[in-house]
């Protein structure tokens, strides 16, 4: 369902929450995230705040930085997401001290970015992934 318009009635609609809906849709399904329930809400909202997902190219090429989004049931239980920036793969070759301090960072600010979204999250240890849950899920904080 698509937020109402509040600007005047002579408006002409804005259709750019209706592109970030299919863009949404077709990033879960190409990521297979469509048994996890608060993955189109959360790629819709990542998507709205601008960040960029990484998922399959339609010409098959190399992904080039934005957020990695994946599904771990087995270790952190059903419906939980794990987020985590996806810097260029160029970024850690050769490794470099200075990129991994930014990508901490960086996750932290993600971390924020997802709470502010409305999301259930805390940051995995000493990772640089964090981890979205549902609501009603008995994971601690």
């Amino acid at each position: 369902m698509l937020p109402a318009h509040n600007g005047p009635a002579t408006a002409v609609p804005d259709h750019t929450d209706e592109i970030l809906c299919r863009q949404a849709c077709h990033i879960v399904t190409s990521l297979d995230l469509h048994d996890v329930e608060l993955a189109p809400g959360l790629v819709h909202a990542l998507l709205r705040a601008g960040f960029g997902i990484q998922a399959d190219t339609p010409t098959g090429g190399a992904l080039t930085g934005g957020v990695e989004i994946r599904s771990c049931p087995e270790h952190y239980g059903p419906g939980s997401l794990l987020v985590s920036w996806a810097p260029h793969e160029a970024a850690y070759t050769p490794l470099d001290p200075r990129v991994t301090h930014v990508e901490g960072l960086m996750t932290c600010a993600l971390l924020d970015t997802v709470r502010a979204l409305g999301f259930r999250a805390k940051r995995l240890g000493a990772s640089h992934s964090v981890q979205v849950q549902p609501w009603g899920s008995r994971a601690s904080d």
